[in-house]
């Protein structure tokens, strides 16, 4: 008996002495570094940029991460992404400022309204290039702009609707934030293209606040006061998902043509299924890449346009069954 006992209590050490060796093997390789003749070497980049952006989660935000992400990594650059998780001009504000205090040596970001020319002036000041992504501030302290030319689709897609609908015609809009310079730019585009056409009426626009619940809201109250609408067009992602709900609850039998931005999971299955009539694609991870571009060349005192516009498409059923 004391021979198993003994037996036991060696083998209970040996666990015990391999397993505190096992976990400071562990922990050493962790914190494991590169030496160089008895210096630490750290990775060394070329630059450090900060990417923020108007809601840290969003599907399209993350897709334009993961294109400038890319190029980053391909270009040696330390990037670092920031956001509020929903819209927050004064939370976005406070993040471009700390990166300027911080001293990153580039800032990409929106200029979601004349809010942001302040800060955008005070990185100028600081030596710190500000290009704008996605939404544009002209007149701004910034070097640059790259992304969707906001107007331009809105008006593109007025000329859709136009194409599509050549008799009377009753249309509702839903705008994610007219608060913001993209969404404002889309409306005031889409208007222009429409407003010379006697058989078009806008019945109403309203603001969504970039919520699926209240572009559900809006479009039922919208319906309420206005049945005989035809057409949607809902200037965000989260517009479309929220009027084809709210077509599913309160309209389930009218057929009515609904164009939305953009071409995220949802409203790709939304057209598939024919809930959408017309989805606006916009490209956030090519913008997310060639704004890193941009970023470079600024930095090794290259010249570079100021206003660099990405692509824009739209998509009908017949574009994505076939090619997703």
């Amino acid at each position: 008996m004391k021979t198993t006992k003994v037996i036991f209590g060696i083998l209970a050490a040996a666990i015990i002495i391999a397993l505190a060796f096992t976990i400071y093997f562990y922990m050493n390789a962790l914190s494991y570094k590169v030496t160089i003749n008895g210096q630490e070497k750290e990775k060394e980049y070329d630059y450090h940029y900060s990417l923020i952006v108007q809601e840290y989660d969003n599907p399209y935000f993350v897709d334009l991460y993961r294109g400038a992400q890319e190029a980053a990594r391909k270009n040696n650059i330390s990037l670092e992404f920031r956001g509020p998780r929903q819209t927050n001009f004064e939370e976005h504000i406070k993040l471009i400022e700390k990166s300027i205090a911080s001293k990153v040596d580039g800032i990409i970001t929106q200029g979601l309204s004349e809010d942001f020319a302040p800060v955008f002036q005070k990185a100028k000041e600081m030596g710190i290039p500000i290009i704008t992504i996605d939404t544009d501030l002209k007149g701004s302290a910034r070097k640059a702009y790259i992304g969707t030319d906001n107007y331009q689709a809105g008006y593109q897609v007025g000329l859709k609707v136009l194409e599509e609908n050549q008799t009377k015609t009753k249309i509702g809009i839903i705008a994610g934030d007219l608060e913001t310079n993209q969404h404002g730019q889309r409306v005031e585009g889409f208007l222009d293209a429409v407003k010379d056409a006697e058989h078009i009426e806008i019945a109403a626009i309203e603001s969504s606040n970039l919520s699926n619940i209240q572009a559900t809201e809006k479009t039922y109250q919208m319906l309420r006061d206005h049945p005989d609408i035809q057409v949607f067009f809902g200037t965000s992602a989260m517009d479309g998902q929220g009027i084809a709900s709210a077509m599913d609850i309160h309209r389930p039998k009218r057929k009515i043509k609904i164009y939305a931005f953009d071409d995220l999971e949802e409203n790709i299955e939304l057209l598939k299924g024919g809930k959408l009539h017309a989805v606006i694609q916009q490209l956030p991870y090519d913008m997310g890449y060639r704004s890193i571009l941009l970023m470079n060349q600024l930095k090794e005192g290259m010249a570079i346009e100021s206003e660099n516009y990405t692509d824009v498409n739209i998509l009908h059923k017949d574009d994505v069954v076939y090619n997703r």
